[in-house]
């Protein structure tokens, strides 16, 4: 059994998309003032990615357990890179992206605006020796082992107070779900089951 799986030939893939135009500057004369109007902020995002995605094929030799000999097949490793972005200063959104990978080599970056208007970007990098290691930076400074440890501190917390609020909730709706419809029931010295229906007429308790 012979398979064989062509590689996807590369692609280069551009897409620029503008979220606000420019406004021009007017002006508008008389014969006694002039009026001028300022140039606003551009807002605009972009996505690139190149391949082939694939990379190049490779034969490899599948055994076959049922002793019916062996079967050939083609593998590729991965080879691409794409990058993105997003930047919006009207919203004071910022935030971008971009990762490269060759084989079993991974590099890459992405970077976001925080909140109170420092950049946060994160650079990692993986491979089958090393394993994944990861660098935060704060405009640019790395940051130290206790700030690390204070972030994730925080993260825990509030994890753990988010699955106790479930937890409350959780039961909060059993107690206010009711046991029985139209009356209770309890354990007679039998070890049998009674319904109390509490009959005004009769004031009868039946017992099953």
């Amino acid at each position: 059994m012979r398979l064989v799986r062509n590689p996807r030939p590369r692609t280069t893939i551009t897409c620029v998309t503008l979220l606000a135009l420019a406004a021009g500057q007017y002006e508008e004369e008389d014969h006694h003032q002039h009026h001028h109007h300022p140039h606003h902020a551009v807002g605009f995002s972009y996505a690139k990615f190149s391949g082939p995605v694939s990379g190049p094929a490779h034969e490899i030799h599948v055994e076959d357990k049922h002793g019916h000999g062996h079967s050939i097949d083609y593998v590729a490793k991965p080879d691409y890179q794409f990058e993105y972005g997003v930047e919006d200063p009207k919203s004071k959104v910022s935030q971008s992206r971009k990762e490269h990978r060759h084989e079993d080599e991974l590099h890459g970056e992405y970077s976001v605006q925080q909140p109170d208007g420092k950049l946060r970007t994160v650079k990692y990098s993986a491979n089958k020796h090393t394993g994944f290691h990861a660098e935060v930076l704060i405009d640019g400074k790395p940051l130290h082992e206790e700030e690390l440890a204070k972030l994730a501190q925080h993260a825990q917390e509030q994890q753990q107070h988010i699955q106790q609020q479930q937890h409350h909730q959780h039961h909060q709706y059993h107690e206010e779900t009711p046991s029985s419809y139209g009356g209770h029931e309890e354990q007679t010295h039998e070890g049998e089951t009674a319904s109390s229906y509490g009959s005004e007429e009769g004031g009868e308790e039946y017992y099953h």
